[in-house]
């Protein structure tokens, strides 16, 4: 059975003044609107706890034993309320935040300023990871909170999607494919492509499109493997290879040689913010302010997702 603490205060002010008048003054409603919760409070505890006449209002011994209760718990809920705000309000420590490449794009900052002055006694302290380690730090636990690009093979990993970019295929501006505006996966298939140098097989597999399960005939051959983006784009921009990538890495890694052509007929990449197991107090609190941002600047998201970000 679920009672309302509203009634349950209401119920107290009642009890304690023997006076309906007096109660929604105090209350600040109207003797009507009191009446009535003080009556569906009855219904849902199923006996009757005030005796009321024209002149007097008594306790039942119902509304006796009722009465102590509800002092108890509206206490115990007052003092668990001024808990939490003050545990919100006084928060401090060092909350280690795992970067890769551009993370949360244009949405970084914002995320970050925003956590900043929502809790001025906590230092985000920023952590940077290549491809070696898709987890930017959550798998070996120097990071408490990252942002990531699933999928990521690891345990006990939970994720809030912020936005959801195209796949887009990196390449020299002089290569033939470049003029389109976006290509197909049968475009791809006699070039070569780069991979990222990791022992997460499931993150190797979506930036090398093997992760679509389809004949890998039909796929661009991997040629070389590389560590970090700034190697990945070293090779894209001698001619060596493509590489499977984001349209946003055009306005956070600009090469004048390089262009980013969206893939069409495949899923997007995810950008998320991570963790692993139960969320400490400071990533739930660095969550909600992440949300926040991405749900206010909801045209910004949207820009983001079309890649159309001036």
């Amino acid at each position: 059975m679920d009672v309302h603490t509203r009634r349950l205060r209401h119920f107290v002010t009642v009890a304690e003044t023997l006076h309906f008048t007096r109660a929604s003054e105090m209350l600040y409603v109207s003797q009507q609107g009191l009446s009535r919760s003080i009556t569906e409070l009855e219904r849902d505890v199923g006996v009757p706890l005030l005796k009321r006449t024209t002149r007097t209002v008594e306790l039942t011994d119902a509304g006796k034993v009722l009465l102590d209760a509800a002092r108890r718990a509206l206490t115990i809920l007052d003092a668990g309320i001024e808990e939490a705000r003050r545990a919100h309000n006084n928060m401090s420590g060092v909350l280690r935040i795992g970067f890769f490449a551009a993370s949360a794009l244009e949405l970084t900052p914002l995320i970050i300023g925003a956590f900043r002055a929502a809790h001025p006694s906590v230092t985000p302290q920023v952590e940077s990871f290549n491809q070696t380690d898709p987890s930017c730090g959550l798998r070996s636990g120097e990071t408490d909170v990252a942002f990531l690009r699933p999928p990521i093979d690891l345990a006990d990993l939970h994720t809030e999607t912020l936005f959801t970019e195209p796949r887009a295929v990196a390449m020299q501006s002089s290569h033939p494919l470049a003029a389109a505006k976006s290509v197909r996966l049968r475009d791809l298939q006699d070039q070569v492509i780069s991979a990222p140098r990791t022992d997460d097989p499931r993150w190797r597999s979506f930036w090398t499109l093997r992760d679509l399960g389809v004949d890998k005939q039909i796929l661009p051959r991997v040629g070389r493997d590389t560590a970090s983006v700034d190697e990945e784009l070293d090779n894209v921009a001698a001619g060596l290879t493509m590489t499977i990538s984001v349209p946003s890495m055009g306005r956070f890694a600009p090469r004048p040689s390089l262009v980013y052509l969206p893939l069409e007929d495949v899923p997007g990449s995810a950008l998320c913010i991570g963790w692993r197991g139960d969320a400490s107090s400071l990533v739930q609190a660095f969550l909600t302010v992440a949300t926040e941002v991405r749900d206010h600047e909801a045209d910004l998201v949207a820009r983001i997702e079309s890649g159309h970000v001036p």
